[in-house]
């Protein structure tokens, strides 16, 4: 949605346009608030999958998301992955179930076999395809760092 906003935005209002960030641009330019605190987290190494527009229409940003984790100490590895197979609106639909269900075989599921504790996906739609054809309980990245900073007692100074 965010980046719906951000090319409707520009599309309406043009220069005047708000700057639209998506959350992983916004923690990005935050890091060094972040990093004050990376002791306090436990170390991991996660893995992340992340959605197929995003991958298109906002390149840089698996790299934000690695810039994120790093400064608080630890490790995000990204993979590149097709489209989960639900397209929108698509694989909700009945009539496609099945070529959704192809579409998330070729791509997505060799990727969840074994642990998935350690996997990450940005999509709300890829993480619905992972429970529903794999039964694999992926997080957003986001749900990981809360995780985290909930086990830690982390703070955010507003310097």
């Amino acid at each position: 949605m965010t980046l719906t906003y951000r090319s409707e935005y520009k599309k309406l209002l043009g220069d005047k346009a708000p700057n639209v960030l998506l959350l992983q641009e916004w923690l990005a330019d935050h890091t060094e608030q972040l990093a004050g605190n990376r002791k306090r987290l436990r170390s991991g190494q996660f893995t992340l999958l992340p959605h197929c527009t995003e991958q298109s229409n906002a390149a840089g940003s698996s790299r934000q998301w690695q810039q994120v984790f790093s400064a608080l100490g630890m490790e995000l590895a990204s993979e590149s992955v097709g489209c989960c197979g639900m397209a929108g609106t698509y694989g909700h639909e009945m009539a496609n179930r099945e070529t959704s269900r192809t579409i998330f075989q070729q791509s997505w599921a060799p990727r969840l076999n074994g642990g998935n504790e350690s996997i990450l996906a940005t999509g709300y739609s890829c993480r619905c395809q992972s429970k529903r054809f794999a039964d694999a309980q992926l997080r957003h990245p986001l749900q990981e760092l809360l995780a985290q900073i909930e086990d830690s007692g982390f703070t955010v100074s507003n310097h």
